[in-house]
């Protein structure tokens, strides 16, 4: 409650939060306040100010038309068939007259705003001067029907004028009509304004799918050029940035994985020497060396891997993670995995494999227990490592991603290797189109939470 009315209090803020977000739902906006207000003006302009002047003219010439019989027979009451004949003739009024007869009701049938009309033209026709002050100057009784309008006046105690004519000489009903014309016309033009604003929007969400599912590490071809003018701009400049960033990567994997391949061959002939010389102190150290070099040389290959396309496929995450669990290579401690759910999520297998495998086996050398969770929402799934192990100070979280970054105090994610463990780790949880975020386990020790799409 008082939330809401902290917006009634702000209506900035409350408007903020009642306009649509979307470019399509603001365009409608732009489109249809122009066509209300328009209508609005007109329903004021023609109903409230026109059609009250029409009724009230019109409510004064039948009322004078009236009155004018109603004197003729005042005068003449005994030549009431050519009063009639005229009246049809020129007036197009149906007449009668009923002598030595008097009115029972007064006033209108009824109260509404096309009564008042006729009642106030009425009052000012027949109650002028020689009114009958004895009941009060209404000496008419007026009703209405669907497609008649019926009119009693007294004529000083000769009898009752009776006077017919049809409704539509006050109000036809072609006048609601043209408010229903104008506004079905604004509907239908809004209708095929916003199926024309649609079509010029789509390839801007187009661009915007292309572009997330670009920065996600997806395989995607040229975007197809079109829409506006300016669209048609962006869409090139589009396709020319993803291709200058894809000869960026490629050749960065590439050099690296050119690099790698080269190094090997030095250190398989080194690693022979040795293999032949006599057992020394110092082929010994040469022998870790190498064995250093050789982690630093795969660590590099997987990283070059960790940059490259690969394909979606859907698969049963919890399934999944489980396989990866019992096929883990050298698992010295106990892994726990609890899931309560098996959702299908679109994941590329390979990359999520070295992911995984990387964050388990790092968990596994330095905890005595390793605990693995999944957490669903609507649109991501939470994959949760939890450790017991020496864990990682806050001040360096952010630093152990860093490319060739090793922290010796605690704990190092990627001993005996190059500093990319969780570099990899990063880059394929991005490539996802996810997050990785460290936190401090409720075991006490590391908790990682990799967070991914589910779509």
């Amino acid at each position: 409650m008082s939330r809401f009315l902290k917006l009634i209090m702000n209506p900035k803020r409350l408007l903020r939060k009642t306009l649509p977000t979307s470019l399509f739902g603001r365009a409608l906006i732009i489109l249809l306040t122009p066509l209300l207000l328009v209508q609005v003006v007109l329903g004021y302009i023609f109903f409230d100010r026109h059609t009250e002047t029409i009724l009230r003219q019109l409510s004064t010439t039948i009322a004078g038309d009236v009155a004018l019989v109603m004197d003729w027979v005042e005068r003449d009451p005994k030549d009431i068939k050519a009063i009639q004949k005229a009246a049809q003739k020129f007036m197009r009024l149906d007449v009668n007259f009923v002598p030595q007869n008097t009115l029972e009701k007064y006033g209108a049938h009824k109260n509404s705003w096309l009564y008042g009309f006729m009642e106030d033209a009425l009052n000012e026709a027949l109650n002028g001067e020689g009114a009958n002050k004895s009941t009060g100057g209404k000496f008419y009784y007026l009703r209405m029907s669907a497609d008649k309008i019926f009119i009693s006046v007294e004529v000083k105690k000769k009898g009752v004028l009776e006077v017919s004519l049809p409704r539509k000489r006050l109000f036809s009903r072609t006048t609601p009509l043209v408010l229903i014309w104008t506004t079905s016309s604004a509907l239908l033009l809004f209708l095929v304004a916003s199926l024309f604003m649609r079509n010029q929007i789509r390839p801007l969400r187009r661009l915007a799918e292309a572009a997330d599912r670009f920065g996600k590490g997806d395989e995607l071809g040229e975007l197809k050029i079109e829409g506006a003018l300016e669209l048609r701009m962006l869409s090139r400049i589009f396709n020319v940035m993803r291709a200058r960033i894809q000869r960026h990567l490629h050749e960065r994997t590439q050099m690296l994985a050119s690099v790698s391949h080269d190094l090997r061959t030095p250190i398989t002939r080194m690693q022979l020497q040795l293999a032949i010389m006599p057992e020394e102190e110092n082929s010994r150290l040469l022998q870790e060396d190498l064995k250093q070099m050789q982690l630093m040389v795969e660590g590099f290959l997987a990283y070059a891997k960790g940059t490259a396309h690969e394909s979606r496929h859907a698969v049963p995450i919890a399934s999944y993670i489980q396989e990866i669990i019992d096929n883990l290579p050298g698992k010295k401690n106990p892994i726990e995995f609890l899931p309560i759910d098996n959702p299908t999520v679109q994941i590329k297998v390979h990359l999520f494999n070295r992911c995984l495998t990387n964050l388990l086996l790092n968990a596994n050398r330095y905890a005595s227990h390793t605990w693995v969770s999944l957490k669903l929402t609507l649109r991501t799934c939470e994959i949760i490592v939890d450790d017991d192990g020496p864990g990682i100070p806050e001040e360096k979280r952010e630093q152990v991603f860093q490319p060739f970054y090793r922290q010796d105090s605690a704990r190092n994610l990627d001993e005996g290797g190059t500093g990319l463990g969780l570099s990899i780790v990063r880059d394929a949880v991005r490539s996802h189109g996810g997050r990785i975020r460290l936190d401090q386990s409720p075991y006490g020790g590391l908790r990682v939470v990799l967070t991914f799409p589910r779509s």
